[in-house]
């Protein structure tokens, strides 16, 4: 590989790790919201949009975690199948599934963005107590689609230009 394709692979695979771990902080600050909400209730103090702050930060979680579990192998595989295939067959099938994978992310990622977008653009609010704009919480999950597309779009790079081209299992 290229010196500077050799940089960039390794500040995306830098991301993933960072997006993992964002994952992983937003999972304990779920846990602290729940603890917090449980012993509001016990103490009978009423503290507004705990229930909404952890649905938000749960969605910030599994979008953040998207691109660290697609890089690391952790997304289903139909690996039954393919690892029957001869080498040719096989690297065939990895550049599809590879391809509609990408297309679908970026699909997605558009959408999402666009979501997002249109609550800033409507400055939509939420129906909870604290009336949050809803753009705020969605920007993460933008962040989160975008780099899982970038992860799937990587991949695809390195499955055409890396003949030992070799998915995380």
């Amino acid at each position: 590989m290229m010196p500077k394709l050799s940089r960039l692979d390794a500040a995306l695979n830098s991301t993933y790790r960072y997006c993992g771990f964002a994952a992983a902080f937003c999972m304990v600050l779920i846990a602290l919201l729940v603890c917090l909400s449980i012993g509001s209730r016990l103490a009978s103090v009423y503290i507004p949009g705990l229930t909404e702050y952890s649905g938000y930060t749960m969605a910030a979680a599994s979008f953040l975690a998207l691109a660290y579990t697609f890089h690391e192998g952790g997304h289903i595989r139909v690996e039954i199948l393919i690892s029957r295939l001869t080498p040719k067959w096989r690297r065939f099938a990895e550049f599809w599934c590879l391809g509609v994978a990408a297309f679908t992310s970026v699909f997605l990622a558009y959408y999402i963005a666009r979501l997002a977008y249109f609550s800033w653009k409507f400055e939509e609010r939420s129906e909870g107590a604290d009336a949050v704009l809803l753009w705020k919480p969605q920007l993460v999950a933008v962040l989160g689609a975008v780099l899982l597309a970038i992860a799937v779009v990587h991949s695809l790079v390195k499955c055409i230009f890396d003949k030992n081209f070799q998915p995380r299992r």
